[in-house]
């Protein structure tokens, strides 16, 4: 097994003078070929070599080399590559390779990225092969673990990582200020959630919020760090605010989601509770760094917050006016014009949905397992957070009157749109974090153009 770690800058040197806009609009006229249209599977006893993009640096490549490990002790005729790319844009990297011809059999994708890579037929179909597969029963796995890859009707991946989203809170920070643990079966409110997080920050001279004296550019230790990115919309919810609509319009000019949006630029803008581009720190900002006492995260980052020994636990995402929840899973994808479909399927089958192969997932704290047969094996796991705090994660994902998903009024995630979603809203949320802007200087504007963009997939 080789790996190649690729820098952006190479995938760029390999594809000498390809734009990205060209290269978007070549995919996007490209008609999407048939499942396994890409080639016939080889004979079972010849060598397959199978590259695999990946992402996410080192610790996801480990888990990766367990899985690839194990699975060749019964499949000894497959062989992988690997490339790695650097940062968060995968998607660039991928469709760079694709208009070179050089596009992995395989790739670790992003919830973000499946809906418009399907839309541009660059990924393959899943559906076919998981009918023919007498090892897959759907009624082995959790409900909505497929939601991000669900498109159309058929699946476009397996999910690899993540699960539900939840509060997570470092006991150490707790203890050295004398306050008691937050209940797991506990609801907070925002209100409660900004006073806790006031009398768990402090600036370099041992300030909180709450004494005069705070000085919200040199801070030490922050109280609560929201998730701004995939876990924002719970904060919507949480206010009954909505951001696609039954009826395919995205009101983000209401009035409760304009509350929403300006209640979290303020956690960090008049609160100083939260960390703030306003406001620019030095050096690593997480539960993993010491540097933040409670911060939203997804299940995928329990391997990384015990990997730098910290004794942690987790309890819901606080509400406004109403309780939600959320979670999500990113996939293993292959390309649709593989040579090698059935031998690439069947890895991602095995690294995804089987038992052997999922478990390492959920040993080495990547995955909030999809297979109800794993569930106590998650559940009992010795390593931190205990097991009352684990089940926040089921709590979040299979409590039916609290669970959402962006798009789940009109069936879809985000509409397939997420990624296109994310760079037209960018520039926006600068504004907001910073604040130059409240939301209902932009909201009318962000409202129009995500509903362009919901219709056509494009911005304008």
């Amino acid at each position: 097994m080789r790996s190649h770690p690729m820098s952006r800058r190479a995938f760029l040197r390999g594809t000498a003078g390809v734009s990205t806009l060209a290269l978007l609009a070549g995919c996007v006229a490209a008609a999407p070929a048939a499942p396994g249209a890409g080639g016939e599977a080889a004979p079972s006893d010849a060598a397959v070599t199978l590259t695999f993009l990946n992402r996410g640096g080192q610790f996801i490549e480990d888990v990766m080399n367990k899985q690839m490990d194990l699975y060749r002790q019964s499949h000894p005729e497959i062989n992988f590559e690997i490339n790695a790319v650097a940062g968060a844009n995968h998607q660039e990297a991928l469709l760079l390779a694709v208009s070179a011809g050089t596009a992995p059999d395989i790739w670790f994708d992003a919830n973000r990225t499946t809906g418009p890579l399907t839309g541009r037929g660059i990924t393959m179909n899943l559906e076919p092969f998981l009918e023919a597969d007498p090892n897959f029963n759907e009624d082995d796995y959790v409900e909505n673990v497929w939601i991000a890859q669900t498109y159309d009707g058929d699946r476009w991946g397996l999910p690899w990582d993540s699960g539900a989203m939840a509060i997570a809170f470092n006991m150490a920070h707790f203890d050295a200020a004398g306050i008691d643990y937050p209940d797991p079966q506990t609801w907070m409110t925002w209100s409660e959630i900004v006073e806790l997080a006031k009398q768990l920050t402090f600036d370099l001279d041992g300030n909180t919020p709450n004494d005069s004296g705070f000085d919200p550019a040199r801070v030490k230790q922050y109280g609560f760090s929201a998730d701004t990115g995939h876990g924002r919309p719970t904060y919507y919810w949480a206010n009954d605010a909505e951001i696609i609509a039954a009826d395919r319009t995205m009101p983000m000019d209401s009035e409760a989601f304009i509350e929403a949006m300006n209640w979290l630029a303020d956690l960090g803008l008049k609160e100083f509770v939260s960390p703030s581009p306003a406001y620019q720190q030095a050096g690593e900002i997480s539960i993993q760094a010491g540097t933040v006492a409670i911060q939203h995260v997804g299940v995928w980052m329990v391997g990384r917050i015990n990997q730098a020994e910290v004794k942690w636990g987790t309890f819901q995402v606080p509400y406004n006016t109403t309780k939600a929840s959320y979670g999500h899973y990113s996939p293993l994808c292959v390309y649709r014009d593989t040579k090698h479909p059935q031998e690439a399927y069947d890895f991602i089958f095995f690294a995804c949905c089987s038992h052997d192969g999922q478990k390492i997932l959920v040993d080495l704290g990547m995955q909030q397992p999809i297979r109800k047969d794993l569930r106590e094996v998650f559940l009992n796991n010795e390593a931190p957070p205990a097991k009352e705090y684990r089940q926040v994660f089921y709590d979040a994902f299979e409590n039916k009157e609290t669970f959402r998903w962006p798009g789940d009024t009109i069936g879809s995630y985000y509409g397939g749109r997420y990624q296109t979603f994310i760079d037209y809203w960018g520039p926006y949320l600068d504004q907001l974090w910073l604040g130059e802007v409240r939301w209902e200087d932009v909201a009318a504007e962000v409202r129009a153009g995500s509903e362009r963009i919901l219709e056509t997939g494009e911005i304008s």
